[in-house]
């Protein structure tokens, strides 16, 4: 009786050993497909007085293909990654633009792990100030044009009617209406000088006709 219980205790052992035996061997190819990541640059937490060229993930084994993704936020809430993901075995990469400004930056990836399963994480490094460039300086606006003698401006000393654009002479303000203005004064002034000559004594005007005859 005893026998028979051992054997049958024994026998009940032997068959939950084999069903973990294989259930293990079920899952260890997924546990090992599914991937990790072991390194990156730059890295998690990593203060740079250097801006990187691109961000790069190494993980325990090859990516998958499609479907990944590597964004870069800056603590301006603009991204920087510059194209697509490149994939090299276990390491993924994307270029990143220059930085527009220090502090705080943000790694999302999000990556096809060889079982096909995406795997998402985060990761930051922080720029310096001496990491950004500097902002290009206003370009000066062109000296004022100065004259021969080194004045500060040659139209400076010029007439009050040259700064304003308008001309000495009154009559040109008026136009062509100025125009026939002095003709008629010309024509005036003629006259008032033939009447004046006309009338001076010994002239041989009306005046003097009179007088020889009485």
């Amino acid at each position: 009786m005893t026998h028979a219980f051992t054997a049958r205790r024994g026998a009940t052992l032997l068959g939950s050993l084999a069903a973990g035996l294989l259930l293990a061997g079920a899952l260890a190819p997924s546990a090992l497909a599914h991937n990790t990541l072991i390194a990156s640059s730059p890295e998690d937490g990593a203060e740079l007085d250097a801006a990187p060229d691109e961000v790069t993930l190494t993980f325990n084994t090859s990516v998958g293909e499609g479907g990944n993704a590597i964004v870069v936020t800056g603590p301006d809430g603009s991204t920087y990654e510059d194209g697509e993901v490149a994939v090299d075995g276990p390491d993924a990469s994307v270029a990143l633009k220059a930085p527009e400004e220090a502090g705080e930056y943000t790694i999302a990836y999000r990556i096809i792990s060889a079982d096909g399963h995406p795997l998402e994480e985060q990761l930051t490094f922080t720029l310096s100030e001496e990491a950004v460039p500097e902002e290009t300086a206003a370009a000066e606006e062109p000296p004022a044009p100065t004259d021969a003698a080194g004045g500060d401006d040659a139209g400076a000393d010029a007439s009050p009617a040259a700064r304003t654009g308008v001309a000495d002479d009154p009559m040109s303000a008026l136009g062509p209406v100025g125009g026939v203005v002095a003709a008629i004064a010309a024509i005036a002034v003629v006259a008032i000088l033939v009447v004046r000559m006309r009338n001076r004594p010994g002239s041989g005007g009306d005046g003097g006709n009179g007088n020889s005859g009485a």
